[in-house]
């Protein structure tokens, strides 16, 4: 399920805006740190890279679509910077890129009456996107998270194309289920002025 959150005519969520960037900030060390340790623990990798990712969708959630943009960027010029891996950074803006524009897609179908026609039009969206970045990675990016002896091996691609949709289904889940906790624990404290919807 998707959440809105309330904005003003401006698109920005009717809070002060020093409190709005500390919080931010807040979030991006959090997030430049988990992405700082997929790659030390490099079995973890796409562990740690959703956790940061999932936090790009919250701050759209919770301060609109322009903030959670910039949010976006400046995360993946601190990951470029901190971390030891310059590829990596890739695999975070794929990665959060798909919940940013998830999330952005969905307040774009404001006008569409609210129900089951909406959310299966709105997965169908999701999984397009996640297709169109999906197979980037699984061609560029894929070293990051798997051994080069796998990643030659003949059933490499005609596995992990298929994975891929499972991939999206655990990867959607997970985030709504960490948006939700969120909103619940964090919503008070992060300023958050928004409702679930479905």
């Amino acid at each position: 399920m998707y959440i809105k959150n309330t904005e003003t005519a401006a698109g920005a969520p009717a809070r002060n805006k020093a409190k709005t960037m500390a919080a931010l900030g807040i979030m991006a060390a959090a997030g430049t740190v988990m992405m700082v340790l997929g790659t030390v623990i490099s079995i973890n990798t796409l562990f740690f890279t959703a956790a940061a990712a999932f936090l790009t969708g919250i701050a759209v959630v919770t301060y609109g679509v322009g903030y959670g943009t910039v949010y976006l960027f400046v995360c993946g010029a601190l990951d470029f910077l901190v971390n030891p891996n310059k590829l990596h950074v890739f695999l975070y803006l794929a990665m959060a890129g798909y919940l940013l524009l998830a999330e952005g897609t969905y307040r774009g179908m404001k006008k569409f009456p609210d129900g089951r026609k909406k959310e299966w039009l709105h997965r169908g969206i999701r999984l397009a996107l996640f297709a169109a970045l999906y197979l980037p990675v699984l061609i560029y990016l894929s070293r990051l998270f798997v051994s080069e002896q796998i990643r030659e091996s003949k059933w490499f691609f005609p596995v992990m194309l298929p994975a891929g949709l499972l991939a999206w289904l655990v990867y959607d889940l997970a985030y709504s289920a960490v948006k939700k906790i969120f909103h619940e624990r964090f919503g008070k404290l992060f300023g958050a002025q928004y409702n679930q919807e479905g």
